[in-house]
């Protein structure tokens, strides 16, 4: 017979509460030992380039100044930047933008420049201008609204509805959205797992109970 614990009227199993403190712990390692803020964008129109993926990464003493500016270029580390790290695809984009300046050089034909500021609903405002040697892209805001000003490349970018004219490279634009704060994917993975082992837990239960 497990011994309970009652807390406002509710019995929870001894072997519960281990799981739940277990839980609490690794979540509180995981915030200690990777403090880092991730906003992605979020489209909100139809225009061009469709089905894009951005995703920055910032420290959270970066987004408890308020704000960040970075001018990063090739061959470079930035370290005290703030900026962990930067993802901008569409689905075939074969060379993604991408950056760790934090920790990695920028390699040949790499640019990052980026002004912009942490407003209190989760949101960003600011410039953000992002190139490598295949593409490049050019957003700007109205407050927390961005606007896609230029999407590039030298690749084809059919699949974010962008067409070329012959003879010249890919560029689009017109594509609006928002970049908002969200989960970092290690955070979600250790609530399932918590979740996991309640759902593991109360199974058990009942399968004794029957």
């Amino acid at each position: 017979m497990h011994e309970t614990w009652s807390y406002y009227s509710i019995s929870v199993p001894i072997v519960m509460r281990k799981i739940i403190a277990c839980f609490i712990a690794a979540l509180s390692i995981h915030t200690s030992s990777h403090a880092d803020v991730v906003y992605e964008w979020q489209g909100n129109n139809d225009a061009t380039p469709y089905n894009i993926f951005l995703r920055i990464k910032f420290t959270d003493e970066a987004v408890a100044s308020g704000s960040v500016k970075i001018d990063a270029q090739k061959y470079q580390m930035y370290p005290d930047s703030g900026v962990v790290s930067f993802y901008y695809a569409w689905p075939g984009a074969s060379v993604p933008v991408q950056f760790n300046p934090n920790y990695e050089y920028l390699k040949d034909g790499d640019g990052l420049r980026m002004n912009v500021a942490f407003l209190e609903d989760g949101t960003l405002s600011g410039t953000i201008y992002a190139v490598n040697v295949e593409s490049h892209i050019d957003l700007r805001s109205a407050g927390s609204l961005f606007t896609v000003i230029d999407a590039k490349s030298d690749k084809a970018m059919d699949s974010a509805g962008c067409h070329p004219p012959v003879g010249f490279e890919t560029s689009c634009a017109g594509a609006t959205g928002v970049f908002r704060q969200v989960p970092e994917p290690g955070s979600l993975a250790l609530l399932g797992l918590g979740l996991f082992g309640l759902g593991t837990h109360v199974r058990a239960r009942r399968g004794k109970k029957a």
